[in-house]
């Protein structure tokens, strides 16, 4: 197929921070889809591989099913290989450690296609989606596009594409179906995935100058000179060798004023100018006493000097618990998944895999 300053307190201390931790191991370890290959019965001869391959649970593995994860999983190994290499091109076969390219393209196939199954399945138990197998994704893809080009037939708009790809139908298929699922076993009274308010937080201060930036205040002084009399290289160069007391005190084209940058809006001044959008990258970079790269502003050179920076935590967490909350939930969907593929029984004929070749991916 193809196809600083604040601290934690205030809202923080209202919420509840009890001990109840998620029941999935968030751990980076869970997250890898890892299954065991019980090799099957070698068949002999050479020629196109049989049309079923293995079994994972007792459900068959098909030719076409493994095949199609092989070209959706192939830009990312051939990324792979092209880096590891260092070469222009991919050679499939020759020797790459202890295996070869494809060797490698079909593991991470066989991988992809054990995880979407226990997503389908997931979602098959909880009636997100009507099918959990490839034939049904088949099924249902051909469905699809048949209502489309009945529709188009009707008069009726159609939003969207007219026609899907067995690819972009996948992916977008399993996309969907994961984020359902996020909300799905993270709701009811006894949720399977069950983040906690302490949890949130933890991963908030674990990681806090990624949060912090938009409930971030920052005082600066402006320093600035007219275009004319010096390079944007001289004034900057100047200021970091002298000072800006001593730059200020003996150049009359200096002038030093006062400044404030509202890291929420990226407005200075109480949104009097916009600044260059790298200097609010810059300066949410920069420690107290540090000086910016210059800008241009109005015909003028302008250095900014960072003076201080205070951070309304409790403002970052709520503009960011959700988000937070997100990331979370997704993160132990994936050791769900990983549990049940690390679980799950593969009996996969060696030497059938062995028998699919780049060209039977075109």
């Amino acid at each position: 197929m193809t196809s600083t300053d604040a601290p934690a307190h205030g809202l923080r201390g209202a919420i509840s921070r009890g001990r109840h931790r998620s029941r999935l191991l968030l751990a980076a370890g869970a997250l890898v889809l890892t299954g065991t290959v019980v090799v099957g019965v070698a068949v002999s001869g050479a020629g196109a591989a049989p049309a079923e391959l293995g079994t994972i649970d007792g459900a068959s593995v098909t030719r076409d099913e493994l095949l199609f994860h092989m070209e959706r999983v192939r830009p990312a190994i051939e990324n792979e290989v092209l880096v590891e290499t260092g070469s222009g091109s991919v050679d499939w076969d020759a020797p790459l450690g202890d295996a070869t390219a494809i060797d490698r393209l079909r593991t991470a196939a066989l991988d992809e296609l054990a995880a979407d199954r226990v997503v389908l399945d997931l979602g098959h138990e909880r009636g997100l989606v009507p099918f959990s197998d490839f034939a049904g994704f088949e099924q249902a893809l051909a469905d699809t596009n048949t209502a489309r080009a009945a529709q188009l037939d009707e008069g009726e708009v159609v939003y969207g594409l007219t026609s899907f790809r067995a690819q972009e139908f996948y992916g977008r298929t399993i996309a969907d179906l994961r984020t359902r699922l996020v909300s799905a076993l993270s709701s009811g009274s006894d949720p399977v995935i069950d983040v906690s308010d302490e949890e949130v937080w933890d991963a908030f201060d674990a990681h806090a100058e990624d949060w912090t930036l938009n409930a971030s205040t920052y005082q600066l002084t402006r320093i600035a000179v007219p275009l004319a009399s010096t390079t944007a290289e001289q004034f900057a160069a100047r200021l970091a060798a002298e000072g800006v007391d001593a730059v200020s005190g003996t150049d009359p084209d200096t002038t030093v004023s006062a400044s404030t940058l509202d890291g929420a809006t990226g407005l200075l001044d109480g949104g009097s100018r916009t600044p260059d959008p790298r200097l609010v990258a810059e300066v949410a970079t920069l420690l107290a006493g540090a000086l910016s790269s210059p800008v241009v502003e109005l015909g003028e050179h302008v250095v900014y000097r960072v003076d201080a920076v205070t951070v309304d935590q409790d403002a970052a967490f709520t503009a960011y618990a959700d988000r937070i909350r997100a990331q979370l939930e997704s993160t132990a969907l994936d050791a769900l998944i990983a549990e049940r593929v690390a679980a799950q029984v593969r009996q996969m004929n060696s030497n059938a895999l062995h028998q699919l070749t780049m060209e039977d991916t075109h």
